[in-house]
């Protein structure tokens, strides 16, 4: 039995390491962008009257809280493409880096940088709905935990929205 044992091992490992070689996650397939899709940006260039505030942290398991401390948060004006890449790269943590192929998409983004406490401040922004998102991870060991966290927001003129982001973006 243990000759056996000492046979079968080394062909199951072998089977479960050729196995997870070929998982791979494959990068979202964009929808063709084209002049019309593109002018739903133009309302949101140039400068507002609104502005949000807010804070992004996760609790984790024990009761501790790691913030965003030193992350970019990004605001991304929710129209069709940029509904698009919410739901397709940018609720993933995976995909956290893509973005579609759209020049207006670029242009319209807005960054800032969280600070020590995962603070973070959009100024001069024109009306309508955005989505914000941002990175709270930390290690265990050498695994990596959190994820991105973000939600829809809706901006207005001369109003300043204040927000907690401390669930992962969906």
């Amino acid at each position: 039995m243990k000759r056996f044992i000492n046979l079968l091992f080394p062909l199951l490992f072998g089977v479960v390491l050729s196995l997870t070689g070929c998982v791979t996650i494959k990068p979202p397939q964009w929808r063709a962008v084209d002049e019309t899709r593109e002018a739903q940006y133009e309302p949101y260039l140039g400068e507002g009257t609104g502005s949000i505030t807010g804070q992004a942290f996760l609790t984790q398991m024990g009761g501790g809280v790691v913030t965003a401390a030193g992350r970019v948060v990004t605001l991304d004006p929710a129209t069709d493409i940029g509904t698009e890449w919410w739901t397709k790269a940018g609720i993933y943590y995976v995909h956290k880096g893509l973005v579609p192929p759209s020049a207006s998409f670029l242009k319209a983004r807005k960054t800032t940088t969280a600070d020590a406490e995962g603070r973070f401040k959009f100024e001069n922004l024109r009306p309508g709905k955005y989505y914000i998102r941002t990175e709270v991870t930390w290690y265990v060991g050498y695994n990596i935990q959190g994820g991105l966290v973000g939600q829809l927001v809706e901006v207005k003129s001369d109003k300043t929205v204040e927000l907690i982001i401390n669930q992962y973006a969906h």
